[in-house]
């Protein structure tokens, strides 16, 4: 009874802190980054603070031009991101070009298209042991329209389910809770099916991850009624929620986070090139700021 009592309190305490700060993340303005390649002991803890904090934080460079894929590499080195990841679409520099591409090996694959992008976590596909921990998503070129990110916090997502019913955040725990087909192409099988929890703990400091997409096809869901309520009270809580941050980034601003739940509206591109969408992204297998 005792230990229950203190796991409520514990999380009061937790829950409390967490809205608190995502509430002020909201109105406070890029961290503003002098020289990428080499942060300031100031700069580096103000990002430090907003992601132990809010698992994300928002930065600016002051220098937007000449912003080239290697000072994006120095910078993610800084904030923790060691353990890259070299995925299907990725670069030899383990950053991929996110712009509108209709052929080629990205052909077909929604982030690099004009179109909507629904709410997901990176590598949500991956297998346990290789998940994706955080992220960059670094802005090079905005649309001419469209285009702005919607993020959220997966912890906040979790109170909300949690407050409804712990039961809820309990099945999708479950180590079969979700399952990715395997991706074939031409008769090859590119990646085996996957099945894995939504929420589970980091092993290396215990912190709170989600496993997550809200795509209609090619996903199994645990047949058990508390997955099955979960995952709709998901999907609407998710195009309910206040607490969603919209922001459209602007050339030079950038995401790291901790791989929190995100989407994109749609974009339409100009005709000039500065109005070409363009933006890097870097996934690591590490969390920001944690030596693992």
């Amino acid at each position: 009874m005792q230990s229950q009592l203190n796991h409520r309190e514990h999380y009061q305490e937790w829950r409390t802190h967490k809205l608190a700060a995502w509430s002020r993340l909201k109105t406070e303005p890029a961290i503003v980054i002098q020289n990428p390649s080499l942060l300031t002991a100031n700069e580096h803890l103000q990002l430090a603070k907003q992601v132990a904090e809010n698992n994300m934080a928002i930065y600016r460079f002051e220098q937007t031009e000449n912003v080239d894929r290697t000072i994006i590499q120095r910078f993610c080195e800084q904030i923790g991101m060691r353990q890259l990841d070299q995925n299907l679409c990725a670069d030899e520099d383990s950053i991929s070009t996110l712009q509108v591409m209709p052929m080629g090996r990205t052909k077909g694959y929604i982030p690099y298209s004009d179109q909507r992008l629904n709410w997901h976590t990176d590598g949500y596909y991956n297998s346990p042991g290789h998940e994706i921990r955080s992220f960059l998503l670094h802005c090079a070129q905005a649309a001419a329209e469209g285009g702005s990110n919607r993020l959220l916090n997966h912890e906040l997502l979790y109170i909300s389910l949690y407050d409804e019913d712990p039961e809820l955040c309990q099945a999708l725990m479950a180590t079969d809770s979700m399952t990715i087909p395997a991706n074939i192409e031409n008769d090859v099988e590119l990646r085996p099916a996957q099945s894995g929890p939504v929420f589970f703990n980091n092993t290396h400091d215990g912190s709170l991850n989600m496993r997550y997409t809200a795509r209609s096809r090619s996903i199994q869901w645990k047949a058990c009624e508390r997955v099955v309520t979960a995952v709709k009270r998901i999907n609407a809580l998710l195009e309910q929620s206040e607490a969603v941050l919209d922001y459209r980034l602007k050339p030079g601003e950038g995401v790291i986070c901790n791989n929190i739940l995100h989407a994109r509206s749609a974009f339409t591109n100009g005709s000039i090139p500065q109005q070409q969408r363009l933006l890097y992204r870097v996934r690591s297998h590490n969390r920001l700021f944690l030596e693992e």
